[in-house]
């Protein structure tokens, strides 16, 4: 019982596969406290998305892994978002074999992928039909094998041992859902907004449980359209004034130029007909959930991700939703890892919310741990996976 307290354990290498760049990161938990034991980013550079990746991304891998500091090379590996297919269905309730057995055929068909190279998985929510109806809310997630293979590739190849795939999601809920463990701690409910390059995901937690989720087709590429063409510009040159804003604004700036105010009030103007949409869906991903569990609505609204960094986002968020919005969790998890990871890498570790799903990987590889929660006055003893 008193293990987590008293020994260490080491995580997996997780490596976040982003639209980018892959950033890999190794933590240990010592004294219940997260310690980074390697850090460091690749460039994907000129690989082409959806494109078989050569040996000039493996050989990056290879040099840039090994000038990292990691302790072995078992990883756990993301699938980049535009890779990985997420829906909420209500099924009949049936066992876990059934009910692996119909998603299969469910992906196939909902998806448009081909039956014998579907990979599908699920997550109960706790979610059940109304009325007495013997239905359940699952989610759907689903990846084309094929493309799972051409994603690990080039690592093996670079003399990493891929053990765990999956996907952003899960691995934020898994950092975020750290403190959150216990079978009390379900009633504490929070609301995940991660924005990343491509797009957006909510995720509603209870505990450390998923109970929903959902992506949104809004994120920084979109951001970087809309400045672009308010202010004139090349794609490239907007996302490098936005990128310089969000270090500015959250004190991470490295000594580059600062904007003006007239800059920055333009790329405001640009983005916020953008950060108006992306509330609006947020906002009715919170309905769904009220209306499905009928439960507390979230207690606050965690905003993160590589491009949830934006100023004055997390205002327009909390107007819209009515809903104490924070850039991290209570715990501070993210705080405590970022001073450390830009020692290891020597040129500062960036914005907390670009790694937290490399942080959530790297926590897959954490031993399971027991923990002793009264309930009702009975002990109950619980094996979980530090998640």
């Amino acid at each position: 019982m008193l293990a987590g307290r008293f020994s260490s354990s080491m995580g997996l290498v997780g490596v976040d596969y982003g639209s980018d760049a892959m950033k890999f990161l190794q933590l240990r938990e010592h004294q219940e406290q997260l310690q980074v034991i390697g850090a460091t980013v690749c460039d994907l550079g000129s690989v082409t998305e959806g494109s078989r990746p050569g040996s000039d991304l493996s050989e990056s891998i290879r040099s840039t892994f090994n000038a990292g500091g990691f302790t072995g090379r078992r990883c756990a590996v993301n699938l980049p978002r535009d890779d990985v297919y997420v829906q909420s269905l209500r099924l009949p309730v049936m066992s876990d074999v059934e009910l692996r057995q119909a998603i299969q055929w469910e992906a196939s068909q909902r998806f448009d992928l081909e039956h014998e190279d579907v990979k599908a998985d699920f997550i109960r929510t706790g979610a059940l039909g109304q009325s007495g109806e013997k239905r359940e809310e699952i989610l759907l997630i689903a990846a084309s094998q094929k493309k799972i293979l051409q994603r690990l590739e080039p690592l093996v190849e670079g003399g990493l041992r891929p053990v765990r795939v999956e996907t952003n999601f899960t691995a934020i809920a898994r950092t975020f859902g750290r403190r959150c463990r216990r079978m009390g701690d379900r009633s504490i409910v929070r609301a995940i907004v991660e924005v990343g390059s491509s797009g957006s995901m909510v995720i509603v937690l209870q505990g450390d449980q998923i109970a929903f989720c959902k992506p949104i087709r809004i994120g920084g590429t979109k951001f970087n359209t809309a400045v672009a063409e308010h202010l004139q510009m090349e794609v490239s040159a907007a996302a490098e004034l936005r990128a310089g804003r969000m270090r500015q604004m959250n004190a991470v700036d490295t000594g580059e130029v600062h904007l003006d105010e007239s800059t920055d009030r333009a790329i405001y103007e640009a983005v916020r007909p953008l950060f108006r949409d992306l509330t609006k869906e947020v906002v009715l991903c919170l309905r769904h959930y009220g209306v499905t569990f009928r439960g507390r609505p979230p207690d606050q609204i965690i905003l993160t991700g590589g491009e949830g960094m934006e100023p004055r986002l997390d205002q327009i968020l909390a107007e819209g939703s009515g809903i104490q919005v924070q850039f991290d969790d209570a715990a501070g998890t993210m705080e405590s890892v970022m001073g450390q990871i830009g020692k290891t890498i020597n040129r500062g570790g960036g914005l907390s919310g670009s790694w937290v799903v490399a942080t959530g990987l790297s926590m897959r590889g954490i031993r399971a741990q027991t923990t002793l929660e009264e309930d009702g006055g009975t002990a109950v003893q619980t094996r979980k996976e530090a998640a």
